[in-house]
């Protein structure tokens, strides 16, 4: 997998604590006005095992663990990603944060939504943008906690 950026006490992207972060390389909705362009294109991120990460996410100290980008669910991603979320749910406490570009009913159809502690989705629609949200850049973006739609 190939990841942009690691952030080991991030301190913005959830809303129960500090996380680990993983800011993953590879996007495919080219959303108006996103603020991480620098993520899109997959073969600007560093290679990483499954293995590498899964040790990360179990020494890390911080009860979250956030997936961010570009998408990780993008199709390059995806795979390791779905194991990465299964690996974390068997063998930590740790919530997980995702954002996607992606609608929880694409989602549905790799992987059990129930296992994703807070997943946001949606693309970023710059005419819907909100800094007053929360975990989201626009109205339209959804916050599902374990599976069913919140409000934050």
């Amino acid at each position: 997998m190939k990841i942009i950026s690691i952030v080991e006490n991030d301190p913005v992207n959830s809303m129960t604590g500090f996380t680990l972060t993983f800011y993953f390389a590879g996007c495919s909705h080219g959303c108006k006005g996103c603020f991480s362009k620098n993520t899109w294109n997959y073969d600007s991120g560093t290679d990483y095992t499954l293995e590498t990460i899964k040790n990360m996410t179990l020494n890390s100290r911080w009860k979250n663990v956030t997936f961010l980008g570009g998408d990780p669910l993008f199709e390059k991603n995806r795979e390791e990603v779905l194991e990465l979320i299964h690996f974390i749910k068997e063998n930590t406490n740790k919530k997980i944060y995702l954002w996607t570009g992606f609608l929880k009913e694409d989602v549905e159809k790799w992987i059990d939504v129930k296992l994703i502690d807070y997943l946001i989705d949606g693309r970023f629609e710059i005419e819907k943008k909100d800094l007053r949200l929360r975990l989201r850049g626009s109205s339209n973006q959804r916050v599902f906690k374990n599976g069913i739609e919140i409000e934050v």
